[in-house]
């Protein structure tokens, strides 16, 4: 048991068929692990029984409560809304869809105290589409490239220190969110990091091959390096 607290936010979009399961991992795991919880899930202007489903869950389980978009906003405006909402110690994303192993959840976990930011990299990428390792790739060594890092996967779940999220300039509403905090906060040389695999379920789409993400992410490179090179400001209080 760890001695501290957890907020976990789960944004969903149309998760109808694997919220209740999700999240039922998500409270097993924090319920075991960490001394105190909360359960924040972000119904993103879904379309099917996502709200309904998130609310039943709310009532049956007082960790839980339910955030309600009307529109649909993007992962990256969830998340920043999210930590900004979080009342615990620690704070990690997780997915609606419950991609992530619950082993891999845990292990993620254990390492809270060992590093201002726990860093998660796929271990098990040959399940994943092709393009979808493809663009995550060229991402990676972009990213490293243009900022001088070192770091082995931008989009994985990462366990941060909540009073060190709520220092991050975050701007970007898209799927490159958790790359946008990552290079500020590194860039800054405040805070120490370590990396960690996960293994997620196969997948056979390749949904961050979509135009708007692929936007979103140069959007976000393009924002760091004015903010970083141009501005001279990491963007971290």
């Amino acid at each position: 048991m760890i001695n501290s607290s957890l907020s976990i936010v789960v944004p969903a979009f149309n998760e109808e068929e694997h919220l209740e399961k999700a999240v039922a991992k998500y409270n097993r795991v924090a319920k075991s692990m960490f001394k105190d919880y909360e359960i924040i899930i972000f119904n993103d202007c879904s379309t099917d029984k996502t709200g309904k489903i998130a609310d039943r869950i709310a009532r049956k389980n007082s960790k839980v409560r339910v955030v309600h978009n009307k529109k649909n906003m993007g992962l990256g405006y969830n998340y920043r809304t999210g930590f900004k909402l979080a009342k615990k110690e620690y704070f990690i994303g997780l997915s609606g869809e419950g991609d992530a192993q619950e082993a891999s959840v845990r292990r993620i976990l254990k390492h809270a105290g060992k590093a201002d930011l726990i860093l998660s990299y796929i271990n098990n990428t040959h399940d994943r589409h092709w393009m979808r390792r493809l663009l995550s790739r060229s991402f990676t060594i972009i990213l490293n490239t243009l900022f001088g890092l070192k770091v082995k996967y931008y989009n994985g779940y990462v366990l941060h220190k909540t009073k060190i999220l709520k220092k991050v300039r975050m701007s970007t509403n898209s799927f490159a969110y958790q790359a946008e905090i990552e290079v500020r906060l590194l860039k800054s040389k405040k805070y120490t990091y370590m990396e960690v695999p996960y293994s997620t379920a196969k997948t056979v789409g390749s949904s961050m091959f979509r135009i708007k993400n692929i936007i979103g992410m140069a959007t976000t490179v393009l924002t760091l390096l004015n903010d970083i090179y141009i501005k001279k400001d990491v963007g971290v209080k």
